[in-house]
């Protein structure tokens, strides 16, 4: 009988410590000088309605809301609470769709709508916990801590991100700028999920994450449904970490990343396609390989798309390309109906000055070296020393004479760096 009051009482106090540790858990946040504009973000937190709304609805009141900073926040908060916990009102769709809304009418807007989430976010590292390690199905502190270190894990550093491609100082622009890129990210990625065996959504991804940072099993990073190039694989270096693949034909087509096409001239704007692709340098070269793929073609038909994104002499700048003689350029596979020696005769043709051209790789065997988060230039420069290095002691195969260093890139941009495939590979001939 004791015992059974003493239990109650232990419940009882472990659940009112839960609700005091979850309680008023959005405070407002003064954002740091990141150059948004806060009287936009007073009206975008409006954006997130309560959970009877419809995306559209919500998304419609983004512009008339009238509420203060103070409620909007709560209602944010609320939608996001709701999307870390178990997405019981389909709350994440209607962030991600307030979030892509703002995008095509208000891209400041959509900043700062981003930036409004990371303040509610952020109150979570500054609250002091009654439980420190309190469960994420019991309190709200703990989830947001958990997307925290979600964030942490998805964020690039100064020589991961922008600053790494194109040589921009690293700043507290930069830095809030990478941030709310990982977040947009990430509210994708929690919008795909669904909650398993009462563990919130949040804890999920969180594991999931943490488990994944490792780079184990990098080959079931490999996007669903799409099509990629055939190999097989003819030995594998275990302890390296490379293998030595022997690729069938295929088609791709490709785009010079220095074309001697101007921004502004109206025959590029025929086929770039508006792709936001922050993590991968050359994206006008990038826009113009969608735009043909998706349409913008002599034939205007549009393809299935394919993977991986192929870079050749990656690790490379394009100036130290031209130097010596040469060119980095960027192919998307084409479906695997051009694949055969007629393909690139049948497959639609590119529009004139588009800088697109269609061609076929004859495969081949290539020594290729896995790994995962974001390839920029730093990281794909190390990754090409090491495969180099690696082959150096190969006792059965050798690069061939002026092959070129491909990058491979297999995941969408909207894709967390955790989740990422990227490989380096070269052509090789046997010894």
């Amino acid at each position: 009988m004791r015992s059974t009051a003493m239990n109650t009482f232990v419940t009882a106090v472990v659940l009112l410590l839960a609700a005091l540790n979850s309680s008023a858990f959005v405070t407002p946040v003064r954002r740091a000088n990141r150059g948004l504009s806060l009287s936009t973000s007073s009206s975008l937190a409006a954006a997130a309605a309560a959970d009877t709304e419809t995306p559209a609805e919500s998304a419609a009141s983004l512009s008339s809301s009238k509420d203060d900073d103070a409620k909007n926040n709560d209602r944010l908060a609320v939608l996001l609470d709701d999307s870390l916990k178990y997405n019981t009102n389909n709350s994440s769709s209607t962030l991600v769709t307030n979030l892509m809304t703002l995008r095509q009418s208000d891209p400041m807007a959509a900043e700062s709508y981003l930036e409004d989430i990371l303040s509610i976010v952020a109150t979570s590292s500054n609250r002091m916990t009654l439980i420190p390690r309190l469960s994420t199905r019991l309190s709200r502190t703990a989830r947001l801590r958990s997307m925290s270190k979600v964030l942490d894990v998805s964020t690039p550093s100064a020589d991961q991100g922008e600053a790494a491609n194109n040589d921009e100082a690293d700043d507290e622009v930069a830095a809030g700028r990478r941030r709310r890129r990982a977040l947009a990210v990430l509210l994708r990625t929690i919008d795909k999920e669904s909650s398993s065996g009462g563990t919130t959504i949040i804890r999920q991804i969180e594991k999931m994450a943490v488990k994944d940072a490792k780079q184990e099993d990098l080959a079931n990073r490999l996007p669903d449904g799409l099509e990629t190039p055939k190999y097989d694989v003819v030995a594998r270096r275990i302890k390296a970490g490379y293998e030595i693949r022997n690729y069938e034909p295929y088609s791709v087509c490709t785009v010079e990343m220095k074309s001697s096409v101007k921004a502004n001239d109206e025959k590029r704007t025929k086929t770039d396609s508006k792709v936001s692709m922050p993590q991968l340098s050359g994206a006008s070269s990038f826009g113009a390989l969608a735009g043909y793929l998706f349409g913008k073609n002599s034939q205007e038909t549009a393809m299935k798309m394919t993977t991986p994104v192929l870079t050749t002499n990656a690790g490379m700048d394009v100036e130290d390309a031209s130097s010596n003689g040469d060119t980095k350029e960027m192919s998307f596979v084409l479906p695997s109906n051009y694949w055969n020696e007629d393909g690139t005769a049948r497959a639609p043709q590119p529009l004139d000055g588009s800088g697109v051209r269609l061609q076929r790789d004859e495969g081949g065997t290539r020594a290729t070296l896995m790994f995962g988060g974001f390839a920029n230039k730093a990281e794909v420069k190390e990754r090409k020393a090491q495969l180099l290095t690696l082959l150096e002691g190969d006792t059965e195969f050798v690069m061939s004479d002026g092959a070129k260093i491909t990058l491979s890139q297999y995941n969408d941009p909207f894709t967390p760096p955790w989740k990422r495939l990227n490989e380096v590979s070269v052509k090789v001939t046997s010894k």
